[in-house]
């Protein structure tokens, strides 16, 4: 398993300043938190729907308002048409995955942690350094 360089609190930082995007945030809930999941579009494929679902049920879904459903319901359709083959919408679909926290790159700008990420910090190894003498 790959070590994750979980974000360190305050305290434990070397550095004092605040950082220029903001504290990490992190919350303890799972999925769309706005009453009942928003159901798919429809006319969408089967493969599609199943990351409408995912997504609405992932981490991440947590920090979203239902000012951003007109926003995923544009990507959703995005990611239906690059499943169908339109790769030429590829990079549009990379960019607005990131402006919506669904790739990591997107959660990282945010500054967004999973709900375990901030709980538990990765443990480093303290090596003392050594003299270095010429000769």
């Amino acid at each position: 398993m790959a070590a994750t360089n979980a974000p360190k609190q305050p305290g434990e930082r070397r550095r004092r300043n605040v950082p220029e995007r903001g504290e990490w945030q992190s919350t303890d809930l799972i999925g769309w938190q706005h009453g009942d999941r928003p159901v798919a579009p429809a006319g969408l494929m089967p493969a599609t729907v199943d990351a409408w679902d995912t997504w609405m049920g992932a981490w991440f879904a947590s920090h979203w308002t239902p000012d951003d459903l007109p926003g995923l319901r544009t990507l959703i359709r995005v990611y239906d048409q690059v499943e169908r083959g339109e790769f030429q919408r590829a990079g549009e679909l990379r960019l607005q995955m990131d402006t919506y926290g669904i790739t990591p790159k997107g959660q990282q700008d945010r500054r967004w942690a999973r709900p375990t990420e901030q709980k538990t910090a990765a443990t480093v190894r303290q090596v003392k350094s050594r003299k270095l003498r010429a000769i």
